[in-house]
């Protein structure tokens, strides 16, 4: 890491856009934080963005836009953490009486912090909070009349362990309750505990104030948003509601199974499973003390009671009825806008971003601008991988796995973006879904409605030192317009949304450097288009990888599970790969059977960082008739041994073909890097069945990257230069170089 970055802390100037792309006649916004007095905006065309003086350089086009000119710095808050919210209702304010009751499973049980597990406080403290102290001690407090009791059973609370708690307070005869029930481990302890004393002079609780399951207190500011402390770290099933205390009996009865409707008293039962799709929680009682679930918990979780035999929640909900809390979820930064731009009606398709400027900080807030919609302005579709971008948002390995080796995958120094070192500061604009919460759990939502400062021009990733993800797709924008092809420009969330209908009306589409996060929407979309005669030109690697879902409600958040066999950072239970946005099951394509090998002749193989990666040596397919427009007027028999990024064209992630992995059998490997990669490219996970020292691009055949081009039975095609690193190629001897000269040719002839 380099200590000069961290000696120049980054002054925050930043900001996000409601949604990636819009249409000419709509108006996008644009939520900007700013500690400085203030900023000049200007709109901007992006066209390259990679700075490295052997290259083209930065190149944006300012444009006279309404927004342009100065405006006032206003720093503005966020606040993260999940939980649960019930507004306050006459069955809440009456309660003088109480028994509170959830089966739950801390997951950070020793914080620096209490933390609520249900909570219904008042501002003057009247009313209870049942929690977990700093030390993972549970804990009941009951506020009366300015004064506060409190008990807390000795037993510390086990990390990930589930437990059945319950406390209560009884107003006549002031008795404070709180049992503690855990489950039997090795060796057999006694892990049920009961804490009683009686409050003198006892009182009723008094407490107009929503209740809170997972947090301990909330505020409310002027401007309505909810400000939350104490946020639980762990899973909640089941929270209960009673009247009055309960007695010994009857909470065993309920810990046991027993319908709360036998017990009585009952003022709300919350089914945290139901409709795990959304950020409803349902009292199922005839109260209807309904809650939000605030910030994205996760949802669709196993609850205490699986039975190790069902595996997806579909076919026994009331096993999968806990939701998962965090005190780092961010469903939204909540910004108030800032500015707003209306899109010219002619402005051209492409890629903008508004700039920020005040002193010596800058920064991009790119977005999309398509076609109107129904129409376009050219043949050629740039297919920008945006569910990609959101996938990556903010990724911060380094910072949550800063033990991790990387000397076996590079031998490049590791250098963070300041970028990088500013979102670690930042907690509270939220990871990516390559990370973990604080409780060390994956995460698996990503939010567009937040800065992502990974997702800049001038962005360069920690390994490569070089461009990545949106900064690397620059590099196609920049040879297209060099080259002088029209295009336009349209993203996988317009793709999602719209279907093949939107595809259909272009001869040609051009993927981004790393396509990996897809939706069952598009890939039905993709194929429908190469089923009706479309061209594929995939220029990108680890492409149509990741099962992916789009919140239905909230389609700035997506959703992904990481599954249990594929190269990941992280690792899904066997029974909770099931999204809970969809209900589909996670993990990768390839196990759900549509393998991207299928789709583009290709499939993800290894990846790797070297210094420099190697060409690709043509083979005798090369020279089968059928692809002599694609090698028209080149002469080399060795492609693309140079490039910004790590030195030539198969760098980085890299894809190969296979028709054992469902490459289809006419399709012709035109070209390959067998033999050539180093020992930092390491096979995937998923095609490493044994143990075994092959593994590397030295030893095993399978890791290498295969240029590729087969033809579908409706007159479509489908060109593969599958890596990562690929477009990185394009510019290089000033556009004139094999690589761009086969993009160019495959291009032409598509687009006939």
């Amino acid at each position: 890491m380099s200590s000069k970055l961290q000696d120049v802390p980054r002054l925050e100037l930043l900001g996000y856009s409601d949604r990636p792309s819009a249409a000419p006649g709509e108006t996008m916004s644009f939520m900007v934080s700013c500690e400085l007095p203030a900023y000049e905006a200007a709109i901007v065309r992006l066209i390259h963005g990679d700075q490295n003086p052997t290259g083209p350089g930065f190149k944006e086009e300012v444009l006279e836009s309404s927004v342009a000119g100065t405006y006032v710095g206003t720093r503005q808050e966020t606040h993260m953490g999940s939980y649960v919210r019930v507004p306050s209702a006459p069955a809440l304010e009456s309660l003088n009486s109480f028994t509170v009751q959830l089966w739950m499973r801390a997951s950070k049980p020793v914080s620096d912090l209490s933390q609520g597990l249900v909570s219904h406080l008042s501002d003057d403290g009247n009313g209870f909070c049942l929690g977990i102290d700093p030390t993972g001690r549970t804990y009941l407090q009951v506020g009366l009349a300015g004064r506060v009791e409190q008990i807390v059973v000795d037993q510390v609370v086990r990390a990930n362990a589930w437990y059945f708690v319950t406390g209560g307070y009884d107003s006549q005869s002031g008795v404070i309750r709180l049992e503690v029930s855990g489950t039997p481990t090795w060796p057999l302890e006694d892990c049920s505990m009961t804490i009683e004393r009686i409050i003198s002079p006892a009182g009723a609780l008094n407490c107009v104030a929503d209740l809170l399951i997972a947090a301990a207190s909330c505020r409310q500011s002027n401007s309505g948003r909810f400000s939350t402390l104490g946020h639980f770290n762990g899973r909640i099933e089941r929270p209960r509601l009673f009247s009055r205390l309960l007695a010994a009996n009857e909470v065993s009865r309920l810990r046991d199974g027993a319908d709360a409707l036998t017990v009585g008293s009952i003022v709300a039962d919350w089914d945290l499973g139901a409709e795990p799709s959304s950020n409803r929680v349902h009292d199922v009682f005839e109260n209807a003390l309904h809650g939000v679930a605030t910030n994205y918990p996760t949802r669709a979780l196993l609850g205490h009671a699986w039975d190790r035999n069902t595996f997806h929640s579909s076919d026994a909900p009331e096993m999968f009825g806990s939701i998962g809390f965090h005190d780092d979820d961010n469903e939204d930064c909540n910004w108030d806008v800032s500015i707003t731009f209306a899109i010219p009606v002619d402005m051209q398709s492409g890629v903008y971003a508004l700039r920020l400027r005040a002193g010596n900080t800058e920064d991009h807030i790119p977005f999309f601008v398509r076609p109107l919609r129904g129409s376009t302005t050219a043949s050629v579709c740039y297919l920008m991988p945006t569910m990609t971008y959101q996938a990556y948002a903010n990724e911060s390995i380094l910072a949550t796995a800063p033990d991790t080796d990387w000397s076996a995958m590079t031998e490049i120094d590791i250098v963070p973006d300041p970028y990088d070192i500013y979102v670690w500061a930042h907690r509270e604009l939220a990871y990516s879904i390559y990370d973990t919460h604080t409780d060390g759990s994956g995460i698996n939502y990503s939010s567009w409605h937040r800065p992502i400062l990974n997702m800049r021009p001038k962005h360069r990733f920690w390994v490569t030192s070089a461009p990545r993800h949106f900064a690397a797709d620059l590099y196609l924008t920049d040879w297209l317009e060099a080259t002088g092809h029209s295009y336009d420009v349209v993203t996988d969330h317009d793709l999602h949304a719209e279907g093949v209908e939107l595809l259909s009306r272009y001869k040609v589409i051009i993927t981004g450097s790393h396509p990996e996060y897809w939706t069952e929407p598009m890939l039905d979309a993709l194929e429908a288009y190469m089923a009706s005669g479309g061209r594929l030109i995939y220029l990108g690697g680890n492409g149509f990888y990741w099962v992916t879902g789009v919140d239905p409600e909230r389609p700035h958040i997506i959703e992904v599970r990481r599954g249990y066999a594929s190269s990941r950072t992280w690792t899904s239970h066997p029974a909770e790969l099931d999204l809970a946005c969809t209900g589909e099951t996670g993990g990768i394509w390839r196990f759900r059977g549509r393998s991207p090998n299928s789709l583009v002749g290709v499939g993800f193989a290894a990846q790797g960082w070297s210094k420099s990666s190697p060409g690709f040596e043509r083979l005798p397919d090369s020279y089968d008739p059928r692809v002599a427009f694609i090698f028209k007027g080149v002469g080399d028999e060795l492609i693309g041994d140079f490039g910004l990024v790590l030195n030539g064209a198969s760098g980085d992630e890299i894809d190969r073909f296979d028709n054992s992995l469902g490459t289809p059998e006419h399709a012709l490997r035109l070209a390959t890097t067998q033999g050539r990669q180093s020992k930092y490219y390491l096979i995937t996970h998923e095609d490493l069945l044994v143990t075994t020292k092959d593994v590397d691009g030295t030893t095993n055949p399978n890791v290498r990257c295969d240029i590729t081009y087969f033809e579908t039975s409706s007159g479509g095609a489908v060109f593969s230069l599958p890596a990562m690193s690929a477009s990185g190629s394009l510019s290089h001897n000033n556009y004139d170089n094999n690589v761009s000269k086969i993009i160019e040719n495959v291009l032409e002839r598509f687009t006939r």
